[in-house]
């Protein structure tokens, strides 16, 4: 299955698990200020994050009854910004709509027109859920996935640098 070419219609979000979790680095793979992107913590359920091997970032991969995954949501996501996230996602990853809970909407953020309510898996109460796109890992690649979880913290500390020297060709490409 191909990716969707962003120019259709679907969800104006986009789920980051990984290296995209960081403000800069989104910003520079969509080639805008991040600021101008709403972004907040949102949890995504029935999912894993593993480290790729020999790599500083994690693949995603559906299991169900796995605990729910925090992440950052961007909201505001242009087709054009899809497509550059596509590119840099690369051939292991597809981008799949799916459904994220949202941290609480009462801190300040203005509700999405496109979020609902409903019970959560996190926590026992009521939260916003909203769709969202999300980059998976594909199966045909799963033996490159290592075990346990991918580590933030580590990334922080050990791998943002050299990912950041490793994928420098998005930060100078222009926005389409």
């Amino acid at each position: 299955m191909g990716k969707p070419d962003g120019l259709t219609m679907g969800p104006t979000a986009c789920f980051t698990y990984g290296s995209l979790m960081w403000p800069d680095i989104m910003a520079q793979v969509c080639g805008r200020e991040v600021a101008a992107l709403q972004q907040t913590k949102a949890w995504l359920n029935g999912h894993m994050r593993h480290p790729v091997l020999g790599q500083d970032y994690p693949g995603l991969i559906a299991q169900s009854g796995a605990p729910a995954l925090q992440g950052v949501l961007y909201r505001g996501v242009t087709p054009q910004e899809l497509q550059r996230l596509d590119a840099f996602e690369g051939e292991e990853y597809e981008r799949v709509s799916v459904e994220v809970v949202l941290e609480d909407p009462g801190a300040g953020a203005a509700p999405d027109p496109g979020a609902r309510t409903a019970l959560t898996a996190v926590g026992s109460t009521r939260a916003s859920v909203q769709q969202a796109w999300v980059y998976r890992f594909r199966a045909a690649f799963a033996h490159r996935l290592g075990p346990g979880d991918w580590s933030d913290r580590t990334f922080e500390e050990q791998g943002k640098a050299r990912f950041c020297a490793r994928h420098m060709r998005f930060t100078q490409a222009p926005a389409p």
